[in-house]
């Protein structure tokens, strides 16, 4: 489906108050008193918090900035209204209305949260008065200020993001909402093959990641952080198998069904939210590793419950919360081809097929695989240059080899995950082949969740042992 030949908006004006015409001299004079009386009482309650001492505590410090916040939220809108009320109604840029549209969003979600901290702030005063001063110390003021403007900057930059990558057009155009998977077509020789092969490898990735969880779940012996990260991580590739995999051996045998823009939204949500989510959860269990080799005396009481709990969250929320700031960049765009060159709905595929120039989409997705890939990796490395080095204090050789064993299941997986995804998402956009790109992505969508359970409970005397617990149970 190809979009018709269109003009694209780049000036935009307001419509403001028009439908009140023969009142807009009364509407200007009110709002201008208005107005100068909120910039005027602003200023002052700032002036007099900053020249009077008896004011300069953790409630005036959070009133004067809400003053300050108040008064350039004011600062961004209303001039220009009052300027439309007196017949001066100038156009806007493309550039000046998402700018206005940033700071707006910046600021009225700053003063959700600033209203959020002077609540707590009385709620500390009242209810622990004896320990107010220590409790909302300058440190703790100024770190829920910052607080409060970044959630602001974060949510503004994605809520103009997303709008502001629409293409905004003067005449009808034809909207793609249909997409088809190109797939494994220029291997049509060998589908049923590759059909066979993917089955069977798919079949194995999801009973050996079964398997895995069971023998947890059930094993008393293996209800230990390191096993408890494994299940989640084995739960978390079974799920991000299961999103793509069966509608790819579905177009193998013929049976390729378009998707809908919904349905590869909703496909490249859940793909991208587990992909990270495996990253930082190999994260995880690096530092796991790294109690239990270089701190083991401490191990039980710093890897409890709730820090167990604390890691496998934050990896979710990581995950749903770039997820989602992608598919909001990518899915706002144009589309104007149908055929995705690929077997799902992948990142640079859906890129490649939008009609507008897709540079600011292109940055965003390199800098959320440069964050969630280098970032997890680099902590990775850092985790095992201390236990390498824990592990060259260990007198006996024996004892050496015994401890690194424990680590090099992880170590394996780690290398083969965060290989394969350097590879896919960190190269330049120059060497991006097809046929390389789909080859990769069987290797880290089917080869990779296999490989988990696979090299734990081969390489893993505890798993061996707790099948063996297990498989004796229901002999006869």
């Amino acid at each position: 489906m190809q979009r018709k030949n269109h003009t694209v908006v780049t000036m935009f004006t307001f419509q403001g108050f028009s439908s009140f015409h023969e009142h807009q001299i009364t509407l200007f004079a009110v709002f201008l008193t208005v107005y100068i009386l909120t910039l005027a009482s602003n200023i002052i309650i700032v002036t007099i918090i900053c020249i009077d001492r008896h004011l300069h505590t953790p409630m005036y410090f959070f009133l004067s900035i809400l003053s300050t916040s108040e008064t350039l939220y004011t600062l961004v809108i209303i001039p220009r209204m009052l300027c439309s009320l007196i017949g001066w109604n100038q156009p806007i840029s493309l550039e000046g209305c998402a700018t206005q549209m940033f700071f707006f969003v910046t600021l009225a979600i700053n003063n959700c949260f600033l209203l959020t901290a002077m609540g707590y702030d009385r709620y500390v005063a009242i209810c622990n008065p004896l320990r107010y001063m220590v409790i909302m110390n300058k440190k703790i003021c100024v770190q829920l200020v910052g607080g409060a403007y970044a959630i602001g900057l974060i949510m503004a930059s994605i809520h103009v993001t997303s709008i502001f990558n629409l293409p905004f057009y003067r005449k009808n155009y034809t909207v793609v909402t249909m997409f088809t998977f190109q797939g494994f077509s220029s291997f049509h020789e060998h589908q049923i093959t590759l059909f066979a092969v993917f089955l069977t490898v798919y079949i194995l990735t999801l009973a050996s990641n079964i398997i895995i969880v069971t023998i947890i779940c059930i094993d008393r012996h293996l209800h230990t952080p390191m096993y408890f990260f494994l299940s989640i991580l084995s739960t978390s590739e079974t799920l991000y198998t299961l999103v793509i995999i069966p509608r790819m051996l579905c177009s193998l045998i013929g049976w390729n069904q378009p998707i809908s823009l919904e349905g590869c939204a909703t496909q490249m949500f859940f793909f991208v939210t587990l992909a990270i989510n495996n990253c930082f959860l190999l994260t995880a269990m690096g530092y796991d590793r790294y109690v239990a080799i270089c701190n083991p005396l401490r191990y039980m009481i710093v890897m409890n419950k709730k820090v167990c709990a604390y890691l496998v969250s934050g990896a979710c929320a990581i995950g749903l919360i770039m997820a989602f700031i992608l598919v909001i960049s990518i899915f706002n765009l144009p589309f104007c081809g149908t055929e995705v060159a690929h077997f799902y709905c992948d990142i640079r595929p859906m890129m490649k097929l939008a009609c507008t120039d897709t540079t600011v989409n292109e940055i965003v997705s390199f800098v959320i695989s440069t964050v969630v890939i280098l970032v997890p990796m680099g902590l990775v490395c850092i985790s095992y240059i201390l236990i390498i080095s824990a592990i060259l204090k260990i007198a006996s050789a024996e004892g050496r080899k015994k401890t690194f064993a424990t680590c090099a299941s992880h170590l394996t997986v780690v290398i083969v995950h965060y290989g394969c995804a350097s590879i896919a998402y960190l190269k330049p956009k120059s060497e991006n082949s097809i046929e390389q790109d789909r080859l990769l992505s069987i290797t880290y969508t089917l080869i990779t969740p296999l490989l988990n359970p696979v090299v734990y409970s081969l390489r893993n005397k505890e798993v061996k042992d707790a099948l063996r617990r297990a498989t004796g149970k229901k002999l006869p």
